[in-house]
């Protein structure tokens, strides 16, 4: 069963919707050019190029429904749900369908006279055959270039700060930061750096430690990926797809791999976070 109010990523960018739309909007003419399926072998005058200008029928609705997509996005508290997602694509693929109505009568067919009621035998005969082959690619590039924005918390709410000593095999080797302070940390071999904030910015210590006797002391840290741990608070995005998961934090450059063996619970955190803010 499909959990249609579970978050998923959005894609928000401009550039990256355009490329989308590129992408998407080129799968059309190149199958009616190189296929030549519904007797567009026939020959007729500037065939290529008034094929090719079916490419505009897709990529122009995904980018005029751009606009309205991002309103309902901002107005959920930058959140996208399987449900949105799933009216973007109706929406979307009918404006396209359209679209392609028009441009067929008028530009292909080059028929002056056009009957509006012709539109759905045209969705049935030449629109929905080709639904199976750009629909899969449209979600996963959307998925791709898409995040899930996960807002900062405030540090002004927080009434008390918890000092924490992290500590590596050495006696010597002792950090004593405020907890929120913790950014994230990283395992290489038998080191473990640690990255936290101070009033100069951003510094690092690393420790001769494991990265489980660092998370021994970071119980509110969170496991990612088994080289790093991180500390939600400075988590501002989620990007990627099944395949391939990343995270942006802010104050860092750098992006940090997800795992899919953390990303379950991990979804659940943020979903549940952004349940709580809008309550």
């Amino acid at each position: 069963m499909i959990a249609f109010n579970k978050t998923i990523a959005y894609t928000k960018s401009w550039k990256h919707t355009l490329w989308i739309a590129v992408l998407v909007g080129a799968i059309l003419p190149l199958l009616l050019i190189l296929l030549e399926p519904f007797d567009t072998s026939n020959e007729f005058s500037y065939k290529h190029l008034k094929l090719s200008g079916y490419a505009a029928c897709i990529a122009l609705p995904i980018l005029v429904v751009h606009p309205l997509e991002n309103y309902v996005y901002i107005r959920q508290a930058n959140r996208w749900f399987v449900i949105n997602e799933f009216l973007y694509i109706l929406f979307t693929l009918f404006s396209i369908f359209v679209c392609c109505f028009f441009y067929h009568f008028y530009v292909v067919s080059g028929s002056s006279i056009l009957n509006t009621s012709y539109i759905w035998g045209f969705i049935g005969t030449f629109g929905l055959p080709f639904t199976p082959l750009i629909v899969p690619l449209w979600l996963y590039l959307r998925s791709k270039y898409g995040i899930i924005e996960v807002p900062l918390q405030d540090k002004k709410n927080v009434i008390e700060e918890k000092s924490i000593m992290i500590q590596g095999e050495s006696k010597s080797e002792i950090l004593t930061i405020f907890e929120s302070d913790f950014i994230y940390a990283q395992s290489q071999q038998n080191y473990v750096e640690v990255y936290y904030l101070t009033k100069d910015g951003v510094q690092q210590k690393m420790f001769r430690s494991t990265l489980s006797n660092i998370i021994k002391q970071l119980p509110n840290a969170w496991q990612v990926h088994r080289s790093y741990l991180v500390n939600l608070d400075y988590l501002t995005a989620v990007e990627g797809n099944a395949r391939k998961r990343f995270m942006k934090i802010s104050n860092i450059e750098d992006s940090i791999p997800i795992s899919q063996k953390y990303y379950a619970a991990l979804s659940k955190r943020l979903s549940n976070s952004s349940q709580d803010l809008q309550d």
